[in-house]
């Protein structure tokens, strides 16, 4: 879950700030960030109390290169979500929450992803990037007429367009002098499970196609399309001597309920400009009820029935209960869960809550727990979470509104 400062508290940090004297001020925990040629004080900002090790981050924010980009390239909004924040998750094995500070990336900028994302034979957009241009996914074949509507859709079917999205995270470290700097890159590849494509008649008819891709030949893509990306950031004189960790995720179809998952890193040494060492990362989401959640984690799955049924017997009127698993080497990290209900009133509210707190959540398997409780129009209406396996008491709130 993530937790954002209000604006109200930062507004109040900078007020509280101008009024210390010089001594309190002095033992404030500052930085002072180097942008292009004048200084600016930063801070770093205060770790927040999570199940989850979340890096902690520098002010004034700066927003990344490609800010936003990210939904042109990447359709499903759960995968939006995991891919960012799996990176910061994939980030932590080389980077440590406790020397690095987070900043979205300052690198690649929106015409450089844009570009990257083309197949290598389309016309790059003109860009003062000093990045190599040249698309990432396969060339089509040029030779078929455009009004060829079948050719079209063929060709596409016979050369998908693997990569979809690329992101990228700074992590700053202190210098010793007061200041941060750069301490190293993530980038993440994110990669179709299915391509999804169209052709256009004259007319302006739209004709779809979709072809869905094999695990293997994404893996396989994935490692060429990263040495090519390690090459090109080492072209940037600022990017020639830190570390750059490039991770592959593979997004799940358009209208999956649940997310896709990361399924491999590579690492470039500092100074190096190809990948030295491949790492397979086995993550992965599963549903629940699903078929496939009842047969590979079968003792989940019964305790999330336990749990269904109790809250069935309480509310015989609900709509649904829904699961969202997060195995990571094969074991179960984490569980979000949610149950839309048909209410008629606060009390209703409040009383199905504290039955869901302090007699149905005990069902459930024995790791950090969010439990969403809505309206049937999708309307939040309770957040219950576990962030600790040795939690008597789960965090419970009822939303006013």
């Amino acid at each position: 879950m993530i937790k954002r400062v209000s604006l109200l508290s930062l507004s109040l940090l900078l007020l509280l700030t101008g009024c210390f004297g010089k001594d309190e001020l002095e033992k404030e925990e500052k930085v002072v960030q180097e942008k292009g040629k004048k200084d600016e004080k930063a801070i770093i900002t205060g770790e927040i109390n999570t199940g989850e090790k979340y890096y902690r981050s520098i002010f004034p924010f700066e927003p990344g290169g490609a800010r936003g980009v990210i939904r042109y390239g990447v359709d499903n909004r759960l995968d939006i979500n995991e891919f960012e924040m799996g990176l910061m998750r994939v980030a932590q094995e080389t980077f440590s929450t406790d020397k690095y500070f987070f900043q979205e990336g300052q690198f690649l900028n929106e015409s450089t992803v844009t570009n990257w994302l083309k197949r290598s034979n389309e016309k790059p957009n003109k860009s003062k990037s000093d990045f190599n241009q040249k698309g990432l996914n396969p060339a089509l074949d040029s030779k078929i007429d455009e009004n060829n509507i079948k050719g079209i859709l063929e060709a596409n079917k016979k050369d998908p367009k693997y990569l979809s999205y690329v992101l990228e995270h700074n992590y700053l470290v202190q210098s010793g002098d007061g200041k941060v700097k750069l301490g190293g890159v993530v980038v993440g590849l994110s990669f179709n499970s299915t391509y999804y494509y169209e052709a256009r008649d004259k007319q302006g008819l739209i004709y779809p196609g979709q072809v869905k891709l094999d695990r293997s030949k994404v893996k396989d893509e994935a490692k060429k399309i990263a040495g090519e990306v390690a090459s090109r950031l080492r072209s940037d004189p600022k990017l020639q001597d830190v570390p750059i960790v490039i991770a592959f995720y593979q997004e799940e179809e358009r209208d999956s309920v649940t997310p896709g998952n990361f399924f491999g890193a590579g690492l470039v040494k500092k100074g190096s400009s190809s990948i030295s060492s491949w790492e397979d990362v086995n993550e992965d989401y599963v549903l629940f009820p699903s078929s496939a959640a009842s047969k590979n984690k079968r003792d989940d799955y019964e305790k999330f029935n336990t749990f269904k049924a109790k809250v069935q017997e309480y509310f015989p009127n609900f709509i649904g209960v829904i699961g969202r698993g997060f195995y990571k080497d094969g074991k179960l990290e984490r569980m979000t869960v949610e149950i839309p209900v048909q209410f008629r009133g606060k009390a209703e509210i409040i009383s199905f809550t504290q039955f869901v707190a302090t007699s149905a959540l005990g069902e459930l398997p024995n790791v950090p727990i969010e439990v969403y409780i809505n309206s049937a129009m999708d309307e939040p209406e309770a957040l219950i979470v576990k962030d600790d396996t040795t939690q008597d008491e789960p965090f419970v709130h009822i939303y006013r509104k």
